[in-house]
């Protein structure tokens, strides 16, 4: 009875490990764009290397339901052994093992330098989803790991009482459903992401105004950015820009004190800074808005 109770809960444990790792495969969504992103000029030296990179890890998430799917059939439990551990390998070892062509071509920089540049170009920019990654990266191989171990570790022989059997169905449908709840937020939080990398794109190409006819179309321009991000702190960023950018226009040509003018003026610095500092987190993407479109 153990043993069959340890396949389903390997099985469990790689229906966790495909979702912890989904969180990463999000962030390439709508993956069609990203591709494009990765066969521009931009990064045509790497565009095999990422490719390749961003295929393993779509792929085991696929591969590792698969072989959750296996674990309820009575094939050798060493066959699920090893179904379970290779997947695992391969994905640890992925991102070292592709930041050893980029070191050697960047031999200026150190390993670690690279491998966190190899990252921004997989999305990963800030320092927070960066060690977000990692650690999915090293959960999701842990989990895969402890599940191989579960199931060398006993046969298929014996049957589950159908109290117990039960009880396990409700176990999976409730880890299932967590999973799919997981990767909903997951996609509906990439097309959020989408959005604002689209708006940030478009600031970034949009020339700055030369003449003072040409400010309330950049003003406009920027509410319009902000209008069709995604988030809601994108969004008031680029409105609050363009707002108080309006103020401070308004005011230049007013009998406004220089103080006044001086305060708009520094208020017009922050909010474009606010605004750089959040599409900073798009990175390299940033300025492909004419490749996209």
């Amino acid at each position: 009875m153990h043993s069959r109770l340890r396949h389903f809960r390997a099985a469990l444990l790689l229906l966790a490990s495909s979702t912890v790792v989904f969180w990463i495969v999000s962030f390439w969504f709508p993956i069609n764009d990203y591709l494009v992103f990765l066969s521009s000029e931009s990064v045509a030296d790497y565009e095999v290397l990422l490719k390749t990179f961003v295929a393993i890890y779509i792929s085991f998430c696929v591969i590792n339901l698969l072989v959750a799917a296996l674990f309820i059939t009575p094939i050798s439990s060493t066959m699920k052994f090893w179904l379970t551990v290779s997947p695992a390998a391969v994905l640890l070892i992925t991102p070292f093992i592709a930041a050893i062509p980029l070191a050697i071509r960047f031999s200026d920089r150190n390993y670690f330098e690279v491998f966190q540049a190899m990252f921004r170009l997989i999305r990963f920019t800030k320092a927070d989803t960066f060690a977000l990654a990692l650690g999915c990266i090293l959960l999701a191989t842990a989990l895969n790991i402890w599940a191989a171990f579960m199931v060398r570790r006993s046969n298929f022989a014996d049957k589950v009482p159908s109290k117990l059997l039960y009880r396990y169905l409700i176990y999976t449908a409730v880890v299932v459903m967590i999973s799919g709840i997981f990767t909903a937020a997951n996609l509906y939080n990439s097309t959020l992401r989408g959005l604002d990398r689209v708006s940030c794109q478009n600031y970034s190409v949009r020339a700055l105004p030369t003449l003072d006819d040409d400010v309330p179309a950049f003003l406009s321009d920027l509410m319009l950015f902000g209008q069709s991000a995604g988030t809601k702190l994108t969004q008031d960023s680029f409105v609050t820009f363009s707002m108080i950018s309006r103020q401070y226009f308004a005011a230049l040509n007013s009998d406004v004190d220089p103080g006044s003018l001086a305060q708009l003026e520094a208020n017009v610095a922050l909010a474009k800074e606010r605004v750089d500092q959040i599409c900073s987190e798009f990175g390299p993407e940033t300025g492909q808005a004419e490749t996209t479109e």
